[in-house]
């Protein structure tokens, strides 16, 4: 990190002797395992020199986007190239003078064929700044700023923090974590270190303790949060850092390091057999990510409510707030969750305009898809068994012993918690597109799951005595704006919009005369009734256009949710249970 304003890492990659291969190929990895899209990192690398040990160029052909072969003798060779980096986010890798953060994949190259064998990386911070390095591989003995991993995908398992971050070390019974914080926040160290503490405790008592000696939290404060990355030792989280003020910022910050712990043992451990070892130059497809990934979503809730992060009554908001969302993207019921997961990498990463009416994400719908199974176990055990014991079934039976699973694992699971098969749950809501029946089994869980209308009394405005607002349906376009422009993002099939013939990118200029922005649209809308008439002015390209909309009710459910009064002791039993908290 010579110049670390200019973005640059300068790596140099000594590679032994091989004896028996004159030729090698070597390649750079084209994306990040955990994110499900090829990034062709190889378009960052610039001023690749392919020496011998002694500086004397080789003879280097580049076969293909990020593979050459090169000719060495068998003998010890060097490989030194520069690699941009400045994209903030977990997946990658970024330099700048304030500190310097990467993954392997984004970073190095592997010799073909060689991934398994061991090696080393000194790191070199720029001079004069005092920057201190944090990663979960171990230091090698009496060299200094050195780290050993036990191959390519380790070391590319392993990302490193170099700058003057905060470290916080803590300890869960006998195993030691830290956290590494970055950047600028109004977040107080002292309770994400409790937040933490709490999440890692939750999970390893579902699986009965840490697989691991040691765990790092890589935290980057930034002006906007994009999510986490996980590791098998590790993770990255990038957080709104001033996004602290309430608790709403803590809930959030727990949520995403619950769902990223979750994953030690769930795709890192308990694993589809294409993710590890990997396949670093093309897509590694899975059927799993419902399982990985939307199960996942899904428990990282129970876990923050078993560790006393939020209580039963956000859990209960949660679900009412959540689950409407849900239940009305157009998409939900057109592609089934094994298919999603599978075309991850061309579509959920890369979506068209059409993508919600055709599709949801695999996280979404695999949370609900994940709920539902757990209810069903619970049901069916009377509340003893459901997903958290499931997942630690799949652990003590693969994860625990490096056995890939695969979907007939899993249902194999479920069948032996439940007493009977439950193929007919994965052949109607995994590889089927019937609506999950979560409201139903909410009821028999114990849950009072009420409507509340489109306006209620806690809508009215102050000073507001129409009486009729109280009750009065929301009017609906069918048309979802793009943030902060009137550029028509999406229009549901079917809806009005859609009947009047608006479509992708249409620009709104006016309604029933009165020019719209972004932020009046809904509201002159809002001023009228279903079944009301209203003139859309808009821009198609540069032709100015109009169309006479028939407005229908909101199809947006609002819903109350919280514990039945009349629910029986059993009933009570397994909604407790089911959450492991009392309700």
């Amino acid at each position: 990190m010579p110049a670390p304003s200019d973005h640059e890492y300068d790596v140099q990659m000594e590679v032994p002797a091989l004896p028996g291969r004159a030729a090698v190929e070597l390649v750079f990895p084209a994306w990040a395992p955990g994110s499900y899209m090829v990034r062709d990192f190889v378009r960052h690398v610039y001023r690749l020199a392919i020496t011998s040990a002694a500086g004397r160029p080789l003879r280097a052909e580049r076969l293909d986007k990020q593979r050459w072969r090169v000719e060495t003798g068998g003998r010890p060779f060097r490989v030194r190239y520069r690699v941009f980096a400045f994209e903030a986010s977990v997946r990658t890798s970024f330099l700048d003078d304030s500190h310097a953060y990467w993954n392997g994949t984004s970073l190095f190259f592997f010799v073909d064929g060689l991934v398994e064998r061991a090696c080393t990386v000194t790191v070199v911070p720029p001079p004069g700044r005092g920057w201190r390095v944090t990663t979960a591989l171990p230091p090698v003995p009496r060299a200094r700023l050195s780290y050993g991993a036990r191959s390519f995908d380790e070391l590319c398992d392993s990302p490193f923090e170099v700058g003057a971050h905060a470290v916080h070390p803590f300890t869960a019974g006998r195993t030691a974590f830290e956290l590494a914080l970055y950047g600028r926040t109004n977040a107080d160290a002292r309770r994400l270190v409790d937040i933490l503490r709490r999440v890692v405790l939750a999970t390893a008592k579902i699986f009965g303790g840490f697989p691991f000696r040691r765990y790092v939290f890589i935290v980057h404060a930034l002006p906007v949060g994009s999510g986490g990355l996980e590791h098998r030792d590790s993770v990255t989280m990038d957080i709104a850092g001033l996004s602290f003020e309430d608790d709403t910022g803590y809930q959030r910050f727990a949520d995403l390091a619950a769902h990223e712990f979750f994953h030690v043992w769930n795709v890192k451990r308990i694993r589809d057999r294409v993710l590890g070892p990997f396949d670093y130059t093309r897509e590694n497809y899975t059927r799993l990510l419902w399982l990985h990934e939307g199960f996942t979503e899904y428990l990282a809730n129970v876990i923050i409510l078993r560790a006393g992060v939020t209580r039963p009554p956000q859990f209960w908001r949660w679900l009412a707030e959540d689950w409407p969302k849900y239940a009305t993207r157009p998409g939900r019921n057109e592609t089934p969750l094994d298919q999603l997961s599978f075309e991850a990498w061309i579509k959920q990463y890369k979506p068209a305009d059409n993508h919600v009416n055709r599709a949801v994400s695999y996280y979404e719908k695999g949370l609900w898809a994940g709920m539902a199974l757990d209810l069903e176990l619970r049901l069916r055990t009377h509340g003893a068994r459901g997903l958290p014991e499931l997942f630690r079934r799949l652990w003590s039976t693969h994860g625990r012993r490096d056995r890939p699973i695969a979907e007939a694992d899993v249902r194999a699971a479920a069948a032996a918690l439940a007493g009977r098969p439950m193929d007919a749950f994965f052949e109607r809501y995994v590889h089927g597109t019937a609506e999950l029946p979560l409201p139903a089994l909410w009821r028999r869980a114990g849950l009072r799951v009420r409507e509340r209308a489109p306006w209620d009394e806690r809508d009215r405005p102050p000073g507001d005595r129409d009486p009729v607002r109280a009750t009065r349906a929301r009017a609906w376009t069918g048309i979802a704006l793009a943030p902060d422009r009137t550029i028509v993002r999406n229009v549901v099939p079917g809806s009005p919009a859609a009947r009047a013939g608006l479509t992708f990118n249409d620009e709104i200029v006016a309604v029933d005369g009165d020019r719209v922005s972004a932020a009046t649209f809904a509201k002159r809308v809002g001023d009228r009734r279903p079944g009301d008439r209203v003139r859309i002015t808009y821009f198609r390209a540069d032709l100015l256009r109009e169309a006479t909309l028939t407005l229908a009710p909101s199809p947006e459910r609002r819903l109350v949710i919280d514990p039945d009064p009349a629910a029986s002791a059993a009933t009570r039993a397994v909604r407790n249970r089911w959450l492991g908290v009392a309700t």
